[in-house]
C-alpha cells in the first residue's frame, strides 16, 4: 500500500505492553506477504511484570488495515508501546 506519493505507508511494528503488565504484543510486517498487499504478524505473549515475554499465546496473521485498528485501538485503551525494544540486546 503507498501513499499519494508512491510512498509505502507505515506498518504498526514493535511491542505493545497491556496496561496490568500481564501480556506483550509484537507486531512486525509479515516479509512473505506481497507490497501491494502487505500484512502483519502479531504474537501475543504473556509476560512478567516487567514486560519480559515469558510464553507465546498465540500468533496471527492479519491484513495491513486490520492490523493498525487493532494498534490504535489497543493504545486508546491503555496499552503502551515499548519503547526500548524487548530483545534489544540480543539483535
Amino acid at each position: 500500500m503507498t501513499n499519494e506519493f508512491g510512498r509505502p505507508l507505515p506498518t504498526s511494528s514493535g511491542w505493545l505492553i497491556h496496561p496490568e503488565r500481564k501480556r506483550v504484543l509484537f507486531f512486525i510486517r509479515d516479509p512473505k506477504s506481497l507490497m501491494s498487499m502487505p500484512k502483519v504478524i502479531t504474537q501475543l505473549w504473556y509476560s512478567t511484570a516487567d514486560g519480559i515475554p515469558t510464553r507465546i499465546k498465540n500468533t496471527r496473521t492479519m491484513e495491513l488495515e486490520d492490523a493498525t485498528e487493532t494498534w490504535n485501538v489497543l493504545l486508546s485503551n491503555g496499552w503502551e508501546l515499548v519503547e526500548h525494544q524487548i530483545n534489544e540486546a540480543a539483535a
